[in-house]
């Protein structure tokens, strides 16, 4: 249990730290040392909490990906 607070912890300081940029899971994995996969739970967990909002980017190629802003 210990573990999930601490990551969900460094999540929402990665925010915070970064002025409420939009992150993809890839780019949140990657600042906190986590998985995207796993960063995606967490950032899912938390927009479901309505701690954060979700929107769709558009690349030239391939799927898009969902970013996530911390809420207003």
């Amino acid at each position: 249990m210990l573990f999930v607070q601490f990551t969900l912890k460094k999540i929402i300081d990665a925010f915070k730290e970064h002025k409420k940029a939009p992150f993809t899971a890839q780019q949140m994995g990657d600042l906190v040392g986590v998985s995207r996969s796993t960063a995606r739970r967490y950032l899912e967990y938390l927009l479901e909490a309505e701690q954060v909002s979700a929107d769709q980017s558009y690349g030239s190629i391939g799927r898009p990906e969902r970013c996530y802003k911390m809420a207003n």
